[in-house]
């Protein structure tokens, strides 16, 4: 359920005097990736830039990027709010029972009988104990804690989530 676009966040502040500027991310796999990176700055107003992320790092638990002609403070805040977008090809493929957020937005519930529960997932929350899953339903959101005891399998290649207990849920 991947776009080969992936929204992996909007640059925040500038950090440092070399140009630094802070990745508040979408997905925390960014640092993990393999620089340099073709990737592309959109905002509301203006035709989108493409950039080159030359390295990044992470310092007091911030994300921070390097980008290609980026190299102070002043540079680096004419980019802040932009979206930064990567495509799906510089991530590695997920391996085994581990996903990266963006695969799992647009998921379909179901319950552990097979049953569609017309819930689909449209955002995940990080949360210091563990991601929360927000499922839209025709009317409402349902939250969802992403551990074990209320998520069940994940079949990507089918778009299916497995709730477990999805009747819990409704009533909350």
């Amino acid at each position: 359920m991947t776009n080969t676009r992936i929204l992996s966040g909007h640059l925040g502040k500038p950090f440092g005097l070399k140009g630094l500027i802070r990745l508040v991310a979408e997905d925390s796999a960014v640092p993990g990736l393999k620089f340099p990176i073709q990737a592309t700055l959109e905002f509301p107003s203006k035709e989108p830039v493409p950039v080159t992320i030359l390295k990044s790092s992470i310092q007091s638990g911030k994300i921070l990027l390097q980008l290609e002609g980026i190299g102070s403070p002043e540079e680096a805040s004419s980019l802040t709010g932009g979206k930064l977008y990567i495509d799906r090809s510089y991530f590695p493929k997920s391996k085994g029972e581990e996903y990266y957020l963006f695969e799992l937005k647009g998921l379909k519930a179901f319950s552990e009988e097979g049953k569609e529960l017309g819930w689909e997932l449209v955002d995940i929350l990080e949360n210091p104990a563990h991601s929360i899953l927000v499922f839209q339903t025709n009317d409402s959101e349902v939250l969802v804690p992403y551990v074990e005891k209320h998520v069940g399998k994940v079949f990507l290649e089918e778009g299916k989530i497995v709730l477990k207990s999805p009747e819990d849920w409704n009533e909350i």
